[in-house]
């Protein structure tokens, strides 16, 4: 198959949707497909994860590196994006995320390519967000499928539409995330993501603020960098504790964060499926998530492999209850990881990309 991979941006820091989109793309190229990655990106800037040599990236010179595509440029993106497809006659296209897959569906309209929409948040995102909701709504009617990273998200969708939306979670080389499980843990809470408000970075730093005075050997690592790093290191200079809280910033290969800690917090107020707890739990590390954020709601078995948080009317004191506990009884910290790795057998690289596969063949087929 000739496949058109589309995404905003690979010139960023890499979150977890764009680490997937190359996963994909990558595996497709190796398993013999003709793989083409079309980006918002300029030219300028060298692309964060690294793509396999037979995969050509064209660039439409319309975006910045983690920015909104300002309103005039998303003509010309559409244009050239049409004019890409025209020349590459891909069987399938597939875009990446609603501020992708919206213009790329527009863009490609009577062309008779078969389009995959791959969406990595919840539809409560949209919540707010009335123009945003009404036109995922709208081209998911002219896709073929779209894609999402867990039951609990299809559900979200209305009963008509359930059919065309398929689950397809993120694809984890849970082997190399295994190795972990040998690692002495650190005195070390982790969490991994971009600094961006729905993150919750702001509810963490001050929960472990709240018990670091009984921890004294406890140490805090945020692993990631973003549009929040101004708020946050504000917060930082009001912080008690803020000697025993680290800003690590962009790790290309976070792989081994995850054996120095012992275990892991997924503050999120709003996630899909979070890639930052299922690598935790293959690394053998338990998981503290919010209960009412559907990414980690949808793995953290409670008491099992990781603690789901009743936010309550205090989300800060909630979360300090969870991790002052979880820092006190190693014992259990132990039993969790020794249960968490089978937990996430299901989000291995081979079975995932191989509905990938599956997906995008049916969607070449139906072009007739």
């Amino acid at each position: 198959m000739k496949l058109l991979f589309v995404i905003k941006g690979l010139v960023i820091e890499g979150g977890g949707a764009e680490r997937v989109f190359v996963d994909v793309a990558n595996a497709m190229a190796r398993k013999g497909h003709d793989v083409v990655i079309a980006t918002f990106d300029r030219p300028e800037g060298a692309l964060f994860y690294d793509v396999e040599e037979d995969v050509s990236v064209h660039r439409l010179g319309t975006g910045k590196p983690g920015l909104p595509t300002p309103r005039r440029s998303v003509a010309v993106t559409m244009a050239r994006l049409r004019k890409l497809a025209a020349s590459l006659h891909p069987d399938v296209a597939i875009g990446f995320m609603h501020s992708t897959y919206v213009p790329m569906t527009f863009s490609l309209l009577g062309t008779g390519i078969p389009l995959v929409l791959s969406e990595h948040a919840s539809l409560a995102y949209f919540a707010d967000k009335p123009l945003q909701r009404a036109l995922v709504n709208l081209v998911h009617r002219q896709s073929y499928a779209k894609t999402v990273v867990s039951e609990a998200i299809r559900r979200e969708h209305p009963a008509e539409r359930q059919a065309r939306v398929v689950v397809l979670p993120n694809p984890v080389a849970i082997g190399q995330f295994s190795a972990n499980i040998r690692a002495t843990p650190q005195a070390r809470i982790l969490c991994v993501g971009g600094l961006r408000e729905e993150k919750g970075h702001d509810t963490l730093i001050a929960a472990f603020d709240a018990i670091a005075a009984d921890h004294p050997d406890w140490h805090l690592r945020i692993v990631g960098d973003g549009a929040t790093r101004p708020k946050i290191e504000a917060l930082l200079s009001t912080t008690i504790h803020a000697d025993r809280i680290e800003l690590a910033g962009i790790i290309r290969d976070v792989m081994p964060e995850y054996g120095q800690a012992a275990f892991t917090v997924v503050p999120s107020r709003n996630e899909s499926l979070s890639l930052v707890a299922v690598e935790s739990m293959a690394s053998g590390r338990p998981v503290i998530g919010f209960a009412d954020c559907a990414g980690p709601a949808a793995l953290i078995d409670d008491g099992e492999n990781g603690v789901l948080v009743d936010p309550g009317s205090d989300r800060t004191a909630a979360l300090a209850g969870a991790m002052d506990a979880m820092i006190r009884d190693e014992d259990r910290r132990q039993r969790m990881g020794r249960v968490a790795p089978a937990t996430v057998a299901q989000f291995s690289a081979e079975n995932v990309i191989s509905a990938w596969e599956d997906l995008l063949h049916s969607a070449s087929k139906s072009r007739g």
